[in-house]
């Protein structure tokens, strides 16, 4: 059975939603074909493989910061040198010498955000999807067809069926708005009573079954079939956590989980970061402060997204602990020299002598230069190299040369 209707349908995350959907449905077929029934179990794999797909991308983020570190003594003596001036010159020459640092390393600043930019939209995608099964899994979908059409036809509104359960989420909104559509065929509009039984806990189960006495005894199967394939661990997913119950273990088991995973991914970089940098004090700030948020969210969403968070800081804790191990093998003094031996060849293509222009960029990538002129020397190669080839050479518009060239050009100027 299609549910398309109810599937979310942003310009940006509906595609990548629905795709998800597909993988979910896949694995509650194969749980299903095994006699595991079980939309948390179906949770915790869902989460794991999204992740093992994406994880190309965070060996790339880790790359990347450790990359950083290697390179921080330099930037941060960059940063220092220009730190009191303001002025345009100041700042347009603090750009290319930072940037001559990225280059002789063979880094680019956007590699670090890319792998970030490219897994939100992934991360977001899977939480829709998470928060609304029914509408991705026809399995799910049609154990709630049957009460759905009967609760319809007894005239009973998608709005008058939400106000039966203490949730209100997105997809809750969604139903109700969705619903009142003015020329919506019957067919279309039962699936926002699917969306909204979704939801369903014990509670909202039995005020329905309490106020539609005649179909007290479909309801109590159908709630009995919901239960059965949202029960993990004696708790019903579809429930919010509560302090007075076993359920808190959720919110706790996040707090925990998230802390670890944090600490180990950090672990991994071990970058030495100013403690005076406001960027790093804010970052310690978030790190510290954001794993008790969402142990504090845990409590406004039903169990089951609880579950998902755990599940993906349990898998990113194994995630952080293999990549560390594989980055700890992995000579990084050879990875600069692999870096510096692109660059040079994007020099070459650029005109200038990368020997001159990648004086003392071979030196291991650890060493911390003292002396701050040792930057600017190797930037001001970089200028002098171009300037000597500015008028045999055209450079491509917006490229680390062109700026180069520019800067020199103006220097000269003043100097006139």
């Amino acid at each position: 059975m299609s549910t398309i209707l109810t599937t979310y349908q942003g310009a940006i995350l509906g595609p990548i939603a629905r795709l998800l959907g597909y993988i979910l449905q896949g694995l509650y077929a194969v749980l299903d074909l095994i006699g595991v029934n079980n939309t948390a179990v179906c949770i915790i794999l869902f989460t794991f493989l999204v992740n093992a797909l994406m994880l190309p991308m965070q060996i790339k983020q880790q790359k990347f910061s450790k990359m950083t570190a290697i390179m921080n003594p330099e930037l941060q003596a960059i940063q220092k040198k220009y730190k009191d001036k303001k002025d345009q010159a100041s700042q347009q020459k603090m750009s290319l010498e930072t940037q001559a640092v990225y280059q002789k390393y063979g880094v680019s600043p956007a590699s670090g955000c890319l792998p970030m930019l490219i897994s939100l939209p992934i991360l977001f995608a899977l939480y829709r999807v998470i928060y609304n099964i029914p509408a991705y899994v026809p399995q799910i979908y049609d154990i709630y067809e049957g009460v759905a059409k009967s609760v319809m036809e007894a005239g009973v509104s998608v709005e008058e069926l939400s106000k039966m359960i203490k949730t209100n989420t997105y997809v809750i909104n969604d139903a109700i708005k969705g619903s009142t559509a003015k020329g919506l065929a019957n067919a279309d509009k039962l699936r926002y009573y699917i969306d909204v039984l979704g939801q369903f806990n014990d509670d909202g189960w039995n005020t329905l079954a309490a106020k539609y006495s005649t179909l007290k005894s479909q309801i109590a199967d159908v709630a009995t079939q919901s239960k059965h394939i949202n029960s993990f661990l004696g708790l019903n997913i579809a429930d919010m956590p509560s302090l007075k119950s076993v359920s808190i273990i959720i919110p706790i088991l996040s707090v925990i989980s998230q802390v670890l995973s944090m600490r180990i991914a950090m672990a991994g970089t071990q970058q030495n970061m100013d403690p005076n940098n406001p960027t790093a004090a804010s970052m310690k700030m978030m790190n510290n402060v954001m794993p008790f948020v969402s142990g504090a969210m845990c409590f406004m969403f039903p169990i089951g997204v609880g579950i998902y968070w755990v599940a993906g800081n349990v898998f990113r804790i194994f995630q952080s602990l293999g990549i560390n191990l594989y980055f700890d093998k992995m000579d990084m003094e050879a990875e600069v020299a692999k870096n510096v031996e692109k660059t040079k060849k994007k020099f070459e293509k650029y005109g200038i002598d990368p020997n001159t222009a990648m004086q003392k960029a071979v030196n291991k990538g650890n060493e911390v230069k003292k002396d701050n002129s040792s930057i600017s020397k190797n930037a001001n190669s970089v200028k002098r190299d171009i300037q000597n080839n500015r008028g045999n050479k055209n450079y491509k518009e917006g490229s680390i040369a062109a700026y180069a060239n520019m800067l020199a050009r103006n220097d000269s100027e003043d100097k006139k």
